[in-house]
């Protein structure tokens, strides 16, 4: 049948209709281009449209290119969908059942009138790609396409069926082709790929910036790396050789890393936990180190991963919280995103962090209340070291003795090279003595017992040598044999023991809170073992206090002769002073602030992700109830696939993670637990802002740290993408010819005749 009497067939058919509109078949002019049957003209669904102002409106304007289509102005509210209020929001499916499509059909949108097409959109219009009777649907364009089914579930099957027609057209084919051209941006890549040996060389100036920034070296010495490496035969090209250029590379290398890294967190959405502290810089500038945890597929496990350094104006809650969230949502992690994906923060215990009233992190908490508040468990131990300190006044008297040694041989280089030579004539080697249980880690006060404890005889010959040295005052005289009776009184010799053990068992705890891969439980299990091992220690002594105990009682330690001392010296007890580091451990490390029900709660209900955990005899719903809670602190949908795949868990005993378990468990595992990343992050931050480099800006620091910490070793380091992008920028390549070369001056100087003979 030819169109024209199929036309006249539908005329005499709806003719009867009580719309006054012209009506009209919609058939889609991207399937078969045989002629239609009668049979399909019957199954069409008929849609109203708009007057011809011609008479006779141009039939392939009013087809569409995907076929049986409904505009949604054509269309009833109640029969497109749900509409609610003044702003007419259209919605067929909820939220968690539109992003399952998106899964499916990622082009898939859902506007106040219908559904459309992302792809569609963008493109508009076919171009010189449009062919004869192909074209882009108006209505997927403009999201308009709804179903006027007269119930909701017949709504649904039919919008189904239209999206998955819609993938699968010719046209939604052609404007995905024509998106993806635009990606790869032709035009730019056919200019680079013309400009081959100009990439070539550029890369060569874009690898030894990157060297530079990597080894924390400024970029005022960049021009003496470029003559390196031409004296050695390389060409370099004839600009980009200045400190400036230098900068300007780093910077550019620095924000594309950036910017990729930033978009594959937005697309995968992973969980993310933030890692915050605050500090002054040598320029004397306040700033908030920011670092971001995640796992992304690509990761076994969850990472820290340096993201900003923000410069500080107003050093409040509110202004911290400002700084922190203009910088997130700079780089596309608006709050929004940031609502279903942050799970944990973690900062020291600083009052304008964790503030019960105003903190940051009760703003913060304010605005996503599903977020975990951790306070940083290394940060938390050193209070716990604290607290005994107050309760054990020996420490203290110990504690000075020690700052004693460190300011007798950091303020001298006299007294350091005559205890050098005491090492020599013993065969000691020696060891930096620093502070003992200051500011620093507790690791740091291991190092300074170690030294003392190692340097011991060479301290002691020369404290007796000094005493006896008749060159030195008399007073400076008795200074050095007061030193040397304090150091070999028993009181001394005993204490060195215990607080060697006590702080080898800190040490190595404060490293394991540490350490990337430590999550809640296996730091809950660290801390409770460690507090065991204090009880134990409290009734047993450890290798370091039997010595010195030996020695006490032989009188003698590593060849000094001991004394019983004076009176006033203080000697630690043992099971006082193990059973206060035991208790304050628990105190401090086994409770949230003052929550010690939460936290416990908290155990309780994650143990149950661990096998080694779980009851012998436990039911077929153990731990069910608790995953759901986890599911619902963490902000993951669909929790009952979790707990099925959960139930999967169980029966194989542990040994496989199911897809869905993993989800949650890396969610577990993305909370922080400890800020001393963002520690070593502001230890790097002073190897590049140096005293000669105390005038860089805080966003150029920024972009240094992130090459510093984030950036691949140099051998891994690929700079052709980071060329291409930088001229396709509209930048100069190394051999531009338009801009004049570098002036090589030859340095000359008064002694030129001795360089000619060190020539020869």
């Amino acid at each position: 049948m030819s169109k024209r009497q199929q036309s006249l067939l539908n005329f005499f058919k709806y003719a009867g209709q009580s719309d006054p509109k012209q009506l009209k078949i919609v058939s889609a002019d991207h399937r078969s281009s045989s002629t239609p049957t009668i049979d399909a003209a019957k199954s069409a669904p008929i849609v109203s449209g708009d007057d011809d102002p011609h008479g006779e409106g141009d039939e392939d304007d009013d087809e569409t290119a995907d076929g049986h289509f409904e505009s949604a102005r054509d269309c009833d509210a109640d029969e497109a969908g749900t509409f609610v209020g003044d702003t007419q929001t259209w919605q067929i499916w909820t939220d968690a059942q539109f992003t399952e499509k998106k899964k499916s059909y990622p082009w898939l949108i859902m506007d106040k009138t219908g559904l459309g097409c992302a792809i569609c959109k963008k493109v508009g219009s076919l171009g010189p790609e449009k062919t004869a009777g192909l074209k882009l649907a108006k209505e997927w364009i403009s999201g308009s396409v709804t179903s006027s089914a007269p119930d909701l579930k017949k709504q649904q099957r039919a919008l189904r069926k239209k999206v998955f027609e819609h993938g699968s057209t010719k046209a939604h084919v052609m404007a995905s082709n024509i998106c993806d051209k635009a990606n790869e941006n032709i035009l730019v890549n056919a200019v680079i790929n013309m400009q081959s040996e100009q990439v070539q060389t550029t890369a060569r100036i874009f690898r030894t910036a990157y060297k530079e920034a990597k080894r924390h070296r400024p970029a005022y010495g960049f021009e003496h790396e470029i003559d390196c490496q031409e004296m050695n035969g390389v060409d370099m090209g004839r600009i980009l050789h200045s400190n400036v250029a230098c900068s300007h590379i780093q910077q550019h290398i620095a924000t594309d890393m950036k910017r990729k890294l930033l978009e594959r967190i937005v697309t995968c959405a992973p969980k993310i936990g933030l890692m915050l502290d605050e500090a002054t810089g040598l320029n004397k500038k306040s700033a908030l180190i920011v670092y971001l945890r995640m796992q992304l597929p690509e990761m076994e496990s969850p990472e820290n991963i340096f993201f900003d350094l923000v410069e500080l104006d107003d050093f409040g809650a509110e202004g911290i919280v400002r700084k922190l969230l203009d910088a997130l949502h700079h780089a596309n992690l608006d709050e929004a995103f940031l609502s279903k994906t942050l799970v944990g923060l973690t900062c020291d215990g600083a009052s304008v962090m964790l503030g019960r009233k105003s903190g940051v992190a009760t703003r913060l908490k304010a605005r996503f209340p599903n977020i975990m508040v951790w306070h940083c468990s290394a940060h938390r131990l050193e209070l716990a070291v604290g607290d005994v300190m107050k309760e054990m006044g020996a420490i203290n008297h110990f504690k000075i003795l020690m700052d004693k040694l460190y300011a007798l041989y950091s303020t001298s280089n006299k007294n350091r090279v005559e205890l050098k030579e005491c090492a020599d004539g013993l065969n000691i080697q020696l060891c930096k003595i620093g502070r003992v249980l200051d500011n620093r880690w507790v690791a740091s006060s291991l190092r300074t017992v170690q030294a003392v404890w190692r340097s011991y005889p060479a301290l002691h010959r020369h404290f007796t040598h000094a005493a006896e040295d008749p060159a030195r005052e008399s007073a400076t005289r008795e200074s050095y044999n007061g030193m040397a009776k304090r150091i070999s009184s028993h009181a001394f010799v005993y204490n060195i023991g215990l607080m060697y053990d006590a702080l080898q068992e800190l040490s190595e705890l404060s490293l394991e809170l540490q350490k990337q891969e430590c999550n809640i439980i296996m730091a809950h299990k660290a801390i409770c073992r460690q507090i065991r091992v204090f009880e134990a220690m409290s009734e047993r002594p450890g290798q370091y206090s039997l010595l010195s105990q030996r020695g006490v009682e032989e009188n003698s330690f590593q060849g000094v002769p001991l004394h019983a001392g004076r009176l006033t010296d203080k000697t630690l007890d043992q099971r006082t002073f193990f059973g206060s580091l035991a208790k304050n451990l628990e105190k401090r490390m086994l409770s949230q602030g003052k929550d010690q029900t939460g936290y416990s709660k908290l155990i309780e209900d994650l143990k149950v992700l661990y096998p080694q955990y779980w009851p012998q005899d436990g039911d077929a719903l153990f731990g069910e109830s608790e995953v759901e809670m986890l599911c619902q602190q963490f902000c993951i949908n669909s929790p009952r696939k979790v707990i099925r795949a959960f139930r999967e868990y169980r029966e194989n005993n542990g040994t496989f993670i199911p897809d869905e378990l993993n989800y949650l468990l890396a969610a577990v595992n993305t909370v922080p637990i400890s800020s001393a990343e963002c520690e070593r992050g502001f230890s790097q931050m002073n190897l590049i802002c140096t005293a000669n480099r105390a005038s860089l800006l805080p966003s150029t620091i920024s972009s240094l740290l992130f090459l510093c910490l984030v950036g691949p070793p140099l051998t891994r380091f690929n700079p052709f993408p980071y060329v291409r992008s930088w001229i396709a920028k509209g930048k100069k390549n190394a051999l531009d010819t338009r801009c004049r070369e570098r002036s090589r001056i030859e340095a000359g100087g008064t002694i030129d005749a001795v360089w000619a003979v060190l020539d020869q």
